[in-house]
């Protein structure tokens, strides 16, 4: 495994063993990002925290409250559709 994997792996055994802390590196990253870009980016980022989150097994409360709002709204989905084509 490369150097890299090694790393990795490590993060995702500290974030396991410490979901309060890799969740409050994630948050300060996304902020880190926003501000650094002038918040030019901000929604790409913060996708990219989710899936950071999702990844190490953070923020599936959040996600799953998200999936259950998309549900409960699925004519504004079809309706963000149809005005995209």
């Amino acid at each position: 495994m490369s150097e890299f994997g090694d790393l990795a792996k490590k993060a995702e055994d500290y974030a396991d063993q410490h979901p309060e802390q890799a969740d409050k590196g994630i948050s300060e990253a996304e902020q880190f990002g926003d501000r650094e870009t002038g918040n030019q980016h901000d929604d790409m980022i913060n996708r990219a925290g989710d899936m950071a989150e999702q990844h190490l097994g953070q923020g599936q409360d959040q996600q799953d409250n998200q999936n259950q709002q998309d549900n409960q709204n699925p004519q504004d989905d079809q309706n963000q559709q149809g005005n995209q084509n």
